[in-house]
């Protein structure tokens, strides 16, 4: 699932890497390579996307972008399925393509190969740099798991997620992202 190195990788070392189907994260100055979406991991990724990037743009909340490199520092660059950033922060977008900066919510599809890796050790850094929240989207269950920062527990969403973005309360059926799969 992912090969790690006992350098010490920048950000400036991932820029410098080859194109390829494969991402490529560093948590903690390690190289971590995972293998590329399959159908319906990218299926659920674009029904998502697009109903949060329409509602963002219905409502002027800003950005839902992905996938997407965010730069933290940089020994910290993760690569999320979607990232959501709110209106008044997009100074942290880089004009060039990267997000510099710890975005409002970010959002990872969990895939076999990198279920464990997404869950765990990705979740854990994405909170502890201080992401408010952050979305884990199981297909195989059909539901999302919600975790918020300070929260030692995720919440578990079946029916429909709520997403909360300032005052507006933004609702989303599970059967419509999971519509495809």
């Amino acid at each position: 699932m992912e090969r790690s190195s006992t350098v010490r990788f920048t950000y400036q070392d991932l820029l410098a890497l080859p194109e390829s189907t494969t991402r490529h994260e560093i948590l903690d100055g390690k190289l971590y390579v995972t293998p590329g979406p399959r159908v319906n991991h990218q299926r659920v990724a674009l029904d998502l996307g697009a109903t949060m990037r329409s509602l963002a743009l219905e409502h002027g909340l800003g950005e839902v972008v992905g996938p997407v490199n965010v730069h933290v520092h940089d020994e910290l660059v993760f690569e999320p399925d979607l990232v959501f950033i709110r209106a008044d922060r997009f100074a942290i977008i880089d004009p060039e393509g990267d997000i510099h900066g710890v975005p409002d919510l970010v959002v990872e599809i969990l895939s076999p190969s990198t279920r464990s890796y997404d869950r765990n050790l990705k979740r854990k850094h994405y909170l502890d740099a201080g992401v408010p929240e952050v979305w884990l989207v199981d297909i195989d269950a059909r539901s999302i798991e919600v975790w918020r920062s300070g929260s030692e527990r995720a919440e578990r969403v079946g029916d429909a997620i709520l997403w909360r973005v300032g005052t507006q309360s933004l609702e989303l059926p599970l059967a419509e992202i999971f519509r495809g799969v």
